[in-house]
């Protein structure tokens, strides 16, 4: 199988970094490295779309970032292994350790996430999955009934477990999420995560106290009344995945349904967001 290998040249500390591979994985892209000169982004040939490339790019120009991209098809290689010389441990609030299972234990952090990095979101790396971590840690989770929408690797759902819910419920529209989230919920010996391929119409019938929604403005903003629909009154609503500048348009249709603003932390202006469900 070839793939394609995109080059992206921009500074290392734009900011519009987290933006590019955000929306390259979007797109289709599915394997992101850094560099000294920029990232390079990997997407199987046949997924190659240099149109919609073209418009990721552009729009971060038009936004005011400096970069430039070149592509190449180029042979399958062995992704794992290119992880594993890329991929290092992630700490979070000194308290989270997540790391995959060739780096080394370390008890010396309270909770420990074993994640083997492949073609899903979520390793803790970016700041989204970083910020939403970061607010579960002081919140009650003990008996709890959690949903994570779009769970990518699962990391957040298996957080929820470590912190005492009763259950979880992990949904993604990614076969590979799917398969990435089973095998990292083992991984952990965790046995209440049920992790299920779908979107937001799979959520008829299900009920929570805790729904995460780690996804993107548009899909929230789209969504938002079928979170409502699964939660019990008192509910928290964790979002993420989108720039601090679009949390106004998210706290007013948050607003309109019925839910509360809480609080909300930012990080390289990526934003996580929490709202209480009274009604």
């Amino acid at each position: 199988m070839e793939y394609v290998e995109l080059a992206i040249k921009i500074n290392p500390l734009d900011p519009f970094r987290e933006y590019i591979s955000y929306h390259l994985a979007e797109i289709g892209f599915d394997m992101f490295t850094e560099n000294e000169d920029g990232l390079m982004a990997y997407a199987q040939a046949n997924l190659f779309d240099l149109e919609a490339v073209n418009e990721v790019i552009n729009n971060s120009i038009d936004l005011g970032c400096d970069v430039q991209f070149v592509s190449t098809i180029i042979p399958w290689k062995n992704w794992n292994e290119e992880w594993e010389q890329s991929y290092s441990p992630e700490i979070i609030a000194d308290k989270i350790y997540v790391r995959a299972d060739f780096h080394p234990a370390n008890p010396g952090f309270q909770y420990e996430i074993i994640i083997q990095p492949k073609m899903a979101f979520g390793t803790g790396h970016h700041p989204t999955t970083a910020q939403v971590m970061e607010m579960m840690l002081p919140m009650d989770f003990n008996g709890k009934k959690i949903i994570d929408m779009g769970c990518g690797t699962g990391i957040l759902a298996i957080l929820a477990m470590m912190l005492g819910a009763s259950s979880s419920i992990a949904i993604d529209n990614d076969p590979n999420s799917v398969e990435n989230s089973i095998e990292n919920v083992l991984k952990n010996n965790i046995k209440e995560v049920q992790v299920e391929e779908g979107d937001a119409t799979s959520l008829k019938g299900m009920q929570c106290d805790i729904f995460i929604a780690n996804i993107n403005r548009n899909i929230i903003l789209n969504d938002l009344a079928l979170y409502k629909e699964t939660m019990a009154p008192g509910g928290v609503l964790l979002t993420s995945g989108y720039y601090e500048q679009d949390l106004a348009m998210i706290t007013k249709k948050a607003k309109e349904l019925g839910f509360e603003y809480v609080k909300h932390t930012s990080l390289n202006e990526w934003c996580c967001a929490c709202f209480s469900c009274e009604v």
